[in-house]
């Protein structure tokens, strides 16, 4: 359609009335009240960028559904990779759902769910990917808002960040020539559809090798940010069965489920290990 408030809104309406009409897609030329993470709002450039949400009903509830996310990421580097991109390779994703172009972020995943009667659940799964480089949706459709710059101490010593794009942008025109919206948008619908109904039979445990191959930080340091202050350095490693970032820390191991968290890469001179960026 040529203009929307917001397709994840418009399937989420969809789903409550009648959730037998999933599976659907909706994409728009232009979204003028798209929806990121923690109610921020975005609009969508027409040419600039492919916006669109795909409905889905699950079995089971919330807790049947950890790790989409992660497996959506999955499904749209696969979906891209089945372009004729000029460097495949360059395609990797960060925990827990951006998918990046040589460190810069790509495309944006926003999951939003609505119950569809007895032991089902609504999903409605909002992707933005940036086409050209004039645009950049991919960051403000999941809203990352934690800092590049060094923390600060605030009054009551913890550390904290300004609020400014850490990940910079990435378009898809730097490895595909004129990027066709429809050509990308049958070629991501395919892998997604591909992955729901694998995922709804398997769960996360089906992606989660193929995540890990795809992990653009692993064995690299990292700091993880939350509500704009650090929660934790270390070096990132993967992920648990449910999807959860496994974090090698100096007093050892943590898993962070909380999608709330931001991930940023981290100058190795301030953590105490080595790693590497894939």
């Amino acid at each position: 359609m040529s203009s929307t408030g917001s397709t994840n809104v418009d399937l989420l309406t969809r789903l409550r009335e009648d959730a037998a009409c999933a599976p659907i897609v909706r994409a728009a030329m232009i979204q003028t009240a798209g929806r990121g993470q923690r109610g921020r709002t975005w609009q969508s450039l027409p040419g600039d960028s492919l916006t669109f949400s795909l409905a889905y009903v699950m079995p089971g509830g919330p807790a049947e559904l950890a790790g989409l996310s992660l497996a959506t990421g999955v499904a749209v580097v696969e979906g891209l990779s089945d372009l004729p991109l000029s460097a495949p390779q360059a395609l990797g994703l960060k925990w827990p759902n951006d998918v990046l172009l040589r460190g810069g972020k790509l495309a944006g995943i926003l999951i939003e769910t609505v119950p569809a009667g007895p032991g089902r659940i609504g999903v409605v799964i909002g992707i933005g990917v940036n086409l050209r480089q004039v645009g950049d949706v991919a960051t403000r459709i999941d809203g990352a808002s934690a800092s590049a710059a060094p923390a600060v101490e605030t009054t009551d010593g913890a550390r904290t960040t300004a609020a400014v794009p850490a990940t910079p942008p990435a378009a898809l025109e730097t490895v595909l020539a004129e990027p066709d919206m429809s050509s990308v948008l049958i070629a991501l619908v395919q892998r997604l559809s591909d992955m729901l109904t694998r995922f709804a039979e398997h769960g996360f445990g089906a992606f989660r090798e193929d995540w890990e191959t795809m992990h653009a930080y692993r064995d690299t340091p990292i700091r993880l940010i939350e509500h704009g202050r650090d929660l934790l350095h270390g070096v990132a490693l993967g992920v648990d069965e449910k999807g959860g970032l496994r974090v090698a820390t100096t007093e050892g191991e943590r898993t962070i489920a909380s999608g709330e968290v931001s991930v940023r890469l981290l100058d190795s001179t301030a953590y105490g290990g080595s790693g590497r960026h894939r």
